[in-house]
């Protein structure tokens, strides 16, 4: 269960923003700033979008700084319009803010998606993520020739339900206006068919099926990927969207942090783990010139816990091998799990942002944020980039006050911090009940995990990381989908039942007698206008502690010993005085971003041993490390030792040599 982004107040206790900005809106705000604020405010036309919008991105910071980087991109699936006021506000209160614009640069997205966001905006109302470069989702011989039609005239495109004896769909028991899918295994026979409010206006026999735009910029980016994936794109950063903020990403090595406003917040729900890759890790073949190489038998397959075994003593000391190792050796794939070190500080901080809430007073219940998509710009950034990146959502369905019912007491946070012999003392009663709560497959019995924990098969934390990535549990399928049903109680409490039309007779051109009703798009992820201000106030102050964690080198201490004969022994001590490391595991194994560098600058020195230009790597959070030089000076003076990292910050210390 995780705590509520929003206290749910009357809207006639919060400061109301007018409207939610459209894509035009967007671009004259942003002009504002930077007219209002010339020094320190530039704008960047990042790209055009396929429709004609002008993709705009703010640079704010003290010109003329050196100073790490942080960038924000909003509303990247173009579905999120609180997305785009947050990060709008965002940069109002950076310019007001010297403690933010004078020692960093921030590079601010509002709107990554200008042609899906837009629609919020038009009539009739509809949410599709894609942009606007024409597609032919039919592969027919026309293009977005088949879309949407407002039949009844309201202005929002809903649902069609019409009786058919094929039907596979009946309505929720005790409230008809929401609909569940009939479970034949249970003798239940379907009553309706569901289709999107249109006619065919193809005459191919389907409904809705070439509706105008094509790729959705939020997953045409480089990591997991998908080709002929629908709204995908051609290929990575084939639109002129993502392209600009790849493009640019790769030309500004000085951004140290990446956050995202959107669908997903890894605030309230880090990053998850458990994921299986393309590659089974159970049956690895290793390539015959490896194998040769390393003495080990090609002709049969490995786990991946048995190759960690074998290249183990073949590593150098104080080296370990692990998965992500082997599998970047062995060419396996792309890396789908955070890696270990890094849901280290991604666990701890989304523990401190909860205690943040709760003394805000915030201790309602909501609905999960979203998962990452593949192909999405928070993964790209972390996976590709190797960069600390945070997601926030800003508001969620709160879910219904139930009764509560005993249960096993166990989350899956919970489990995740047990050791084996904790979780076989729970005892096979309630891990039952764990899982029947979690929702887990029949097959996954108590006793066949508590096997499988006494054999080493599986250890609490992986069982853990497992469940994370299950459904939420369907409860009592018969009252339909939790999420609608609270999307409709929401509706009715908060928006006078605006957020849902009820179902009404139409007569329709091939179909016959259907009837048009459902949500109004946006309600389930979008809160009501009156009730952006009071969330930007409540949630975006968290930036700034943040920001606060990036890493911070500095040379903590530096000293001179005299060998004799005009040689000295330099002695510097290098710390990260920052919560976050420099950089992460993903960024380590990736070999980005640049290392720190330290220069020794003095004349007539002659450096002995050591580096004039020594890299600065692996960097921990809070983390100390010692460089040695000797270095010969035939005269009293001194040197200059410079400390320079774009994403971690610059140091300079002056040394007396022979004073």
């Amino acid at each position: 269960m995780l705590l509520v982004a929003l206290l749910i107040l009357a809207p006639a206790s919060l400061r109301a923003i007018e409207k939610y900005s459209d894509p035009a809106t967007v671009n004259r705000r942003i002009e504002q700033l930077r007219q209002a604020n010339p020094s320190m405010v530039k704008v960047h036309k990042l790209a055009v979008t396929p429709g004609g919008r002008e993709m705009l991105m703010l640079e704010i910071g003290r010109s003329g700084t050196s100073v790490p980087a942080v960038l924000v991109g909003a509303n990247m699936s173009g579905l999120t319009p609180v997305a785009t006021e947050a990060a709008l506000e965002l940069a109002s209160r950076i310019v007001s803010d010297a403690s933010l614009n004078s020692s960093l640069t921030w590079y601010i997205v509002p709107v990554g998606n200008p042609d899906a966001h837009a629609r919020y905006f038009t009539r009739p109302l509809w949410s599709d993520p894609a942009n606007g470069r024409p597609f032919n989702d039919d592969t027919d011989d026309q293009t977005d020739e088949d879309g949407y039609n407002d039949l009844d005239g309201n202005g929002i495109i809903t649902m069609m339900r019409v009786k058919a004896h094929d039907g596979t769909w009946v309505p929720v028991e005790g409230e008809p206006r929401l609909m569940r899918r009939a479970d034949a295994s249970k003798g239940e026979k379907g009553i309706y068919k569901l289709y999107t409010e249109g006619i065919d206006d193809d005459g191919d026999g389907k409904y809705n099926e070439d509706v105008p735009g094509g790729t959705n910029v939020n997953i045409n980016f480089p990591h997991l990927f998908k080709s002929f994936g629908r709204r995908s794109g051609l290929y990575p950063g084939s639109e002129p969207e993502s392209a600009a903020l790849l493009k640019f990403a790769f030309e500004h090595p000085g951004i140290a942090m990446v956050i995202s406003f959107g669908q997903t917040n890894y605030l309230l729900s880090p990053p998850q783990g458990g994921r299986k890759g393309s590659v089974d890790t159970e049956n690895i073949r290793i390539p015959r010139e490896i194998g040769s190489s390393m003495g080990i038998d090609v002709s049969r397959t490995y786990s991946m816990d048995e190759i960690i075994e074998l290249v183990q003593p073949m590593m150098p000391p104080g080296m370990q091998a692990d998965e992500s190792m082997i599998a970047s050796f062995l060419g396996l794939g792309a890396v789908v799990n955070p890696l270990p070190d890094d849901m280290a500080f991604y666990n701890e901080i989304s523990s401190d942002y909860k205690e943040y809430l709760k003394k805000k007073g915030i201790t309602a219940e909501r609905f999960d944020p979203a998962q990452p998509e593949d192909g999405s710009f928070e993964l790209w950034a972390y996976y590709h980039l190797g960069l600390p990146v945070f997601t926030m959502d800003f508001w969620g369905l709160p879910k219904p006050k139930e009764e509560k019912k005993e249960g096993s007491g166990i989350t899956a946070e919970t489990l995740g911090k047990m050791t084996s012999d904790e979780f076989l003392a729970l005892g096979e009663e309630k891990i039952a009940a764990f899982l029947k709560e979690s929702g887990a497959p029949a097959q996954f019995t108590a006793q066949s995990l508590m096997t499988m924990v006494k054999n080493g098969q599986m250890k609490p934390e992986q069982m853990a990381a497992m469940m994370k990535r299950m459904p939420a549990p369907k409860g009592d399928e018969k009252k339909g989908d939790p999420k609608e049903t609270a999307q409709l109680a929401f509706s009715d409490k908060w928006l006078a039942g605006k957020g849902f039309t009820p179902w009404k007779s139409y007569s329709h051109p091939t179909l016959g007698e259907v009837e048009i009703g459902g949500f109004t798009p946006f309600t389930d992820n979008t809160p009501p206008e009156s009730m952006v201000d009071s969330l930007l106030a409540m949630h975006l102050p968290y930036i700034t502690e943040l920001v606060s964690k990036l890493p911070k080198l500095t040379i903590a201490e530096a000293k001179v010993t005299e060998k004799g004969g005009g040689v000295y022994q330099l002695e510097a001590w290098v710390a990260n005085e920052g919560y976050l490391p420099f950089p992460t595991a993903m960024g380590k194994r990736n070999k980005v971003p640049a290392p720190a560098i330290i220069t020794l600058e003095g004349d007539g020195v002659e450096i002995l041993s050591g580096k004039k230009r020594t890299p600065v790597t692996d960097m921990g959070a809070m983390k100390s490390v010692r460089h040695i030089w000797l270095v010969r000076s035939p005269k009293k003076g001194s040197l200059t030792m410079k400390l320079e990292s774009k994403q971690a910050g610059t140091d300079t210390k002056k040394i007396i040599i022979g004073g």
